[in-house]
């Protein structure tokens, strides 16, 4: 059975109307004219909606949704230290579980089809995301001192997670080896990684130059900036995905874009623990390539991909004084195709040969109309409830604003369950 999405707009295109046809989980017609169905077709109305790839998130921490709200406004070694640890210790795999239910929940209502995920009890989160049929890049955070201390085990967990999980749900799922920061794990833990990676095939997902301490931190032991330093250990020969990267300087962006490393841009989540907006223009301009995550829940308070590309923008032009610093296809741009390339995932253009990853948004809400031009309707007028419909490798995971892979209303109610627990 086909799928035929009839009368869209298409993302990138004029104001024409479209059909798309899907077969299994490709595209496989793009055509202004109809094109007829099969009797097993799957025919929707599309309604002058607009179609466009869906979202990636390129950084997060999907279960800590359970976080949401605590300690808003405090640093980030602080908030990390004193509230977000201390919690997480806390954590059982069935927390862990539900919390990701509830994060996928609230990211497929937006229009996200991938995430890119740093956590522990990572099976559970591998499990709620074969359930939720999304795609995702999934990572143990390692955190250890040294390899006598704790970083043997660390590895070995993310070796049973790849074992087990890359490459699974269809392909669906892959794996990332994750030590967590350059002042969380140690110089031989470092290298460990490095050399997991690189026998495994695998990338590498990490935190970097997120903040001044980092920065000083790292300088003072070692003499090196944390992007020299990871080159130093051979680190960036890997395939890497660098969180945050907003205490950075031209030798580091000379070494980011020349290394290919992907800078996953959390705007947000920097502005909310106030550690400062990443230099995004500078680092496109130099040939940087940048995706945009959310980060968790708990620094950012909401897994929105659309209101972060907005976030994006404005907080690229309002210090620059400049309006061209980030355009609207820019930043959808790092939402989408910088995202997917970033991460490994399959092209989805909306082109025949792709996979269809799309996404259907109304363009007739009073704050849309008129939708003129769809791309700046995208960034700088739509919100994530606007999404009615998200297919992630044809196989639709909402539909008509309901989700038909998580029961949110169950999922809701097990999450005040359980933090009932570790609130009383």
């Amino acid at each position: 059975m086909g799928i035929l999405l009839r009368n869209v707009r298409l993302l990138g295109h004029d104001a024409s109307l479209y059909t798309v046809r899907i077969d299994g989980e490709r595209i496989t017609a793009v055509s202004r004219a109809s094109v007829p169905p099969t009797a097993e077709d799957d025919v929707i109305d599309g309604d002058a909606k607009l179609a466009l790839p869906g979202f990636v998130n390129a950084h997060t921490h999907l279960p800590m949704v359970l976080m949401r709200g605590l300690a808003d406004d405090v640093p980030l070694e602080e908030w990390l230290e004193d509230y977000v640890w201390p919690l997480e210790r806390k954590l059982t795999p069935e927390d862990v579980y539900w919390g990701t239910l509830l994060a996928l929940a609230e990211a497929l209502r937006g229009g996200t089809v991938a995430v890119a995920d740093m956590y522990f009890h990572t099976d559970q989160v591998a499990r709620a995301v074969e359930e939720s049929g999304m795609r995702s890049v999934l990572s143990y955070g390692i955190i250890a001192r040294s390899m006598s201390d704790g970083g043997e085990r660390e590895l070995r967990v993310t070796e049973t997670l790849a074992a087990k999980w890359h490459g699974a749900a269809q392909g669906r799922i892959a794996v990332a080896v994750s030590p967590h920061s350059t002042y969380t794990c140690g110089e031989d833990v470092w290298r460990a990684c490095r050399g997991l990676a690189k026998e495994r095939g695998l990338g590498i997902h990490t935190h970097l130059s997120e903040s001044r301490e980092e920065v000083a931190r790292v300088r003072e032991r070692t003499g090196d900036s944390p992007p020299q330093y990871l080159e130093r250990l051979g680190v960036l020969e890997v395939p890497t995905v660098a969180a945050h990267c907003v205490h950075v300087d031209e030798a580091d962006l000379a070494l980011l874009a020349r290394r290919g490393v992907v800078v996953a841009h959390c705007p947000k989540s920097n502005a909310k623990l106030g550690n400062g907006l990443a230099p995004i223009h500078a680092m496109r301009a130099r040939g940087v390539r940048v995706a945009l995550g959310t980060d968790g829940a708990a620094s950012n308070n909401r897994l929105d991909m659309i209101e972060e590309l907005r976030a994006a923008w404005l907080l690229a032009r309002g210090p620059s004084e400049d309006p061209r610093a980030l355009s609207a296809g820019e930043a959808i741009s790092m939402a989408t195709d910088e995202g997917r390339a970033g991460l490994g995932l399959p092209p989805a253009h909306l082109k025949v040969g792709d996979v269809a990853d799309v996404v259907l948004l109304r363009l007739d809400a009073p704050h849309t109309t008129p939708a003129g031009d769809a791309v700046s309707t995208l960034a700088f007028s739509s919100q994530s409830s606007d999404v009615t419909d998200v297919f992630v490798g044809g196989r639709p995971l909402m539909r008509k604003g309901r989700l038909l892979t998580i029961d949110e209303e169950r999922v809701q109610s097990e999450v005040v369950r359980l933090l009932r627990r570790h609130t009383n």
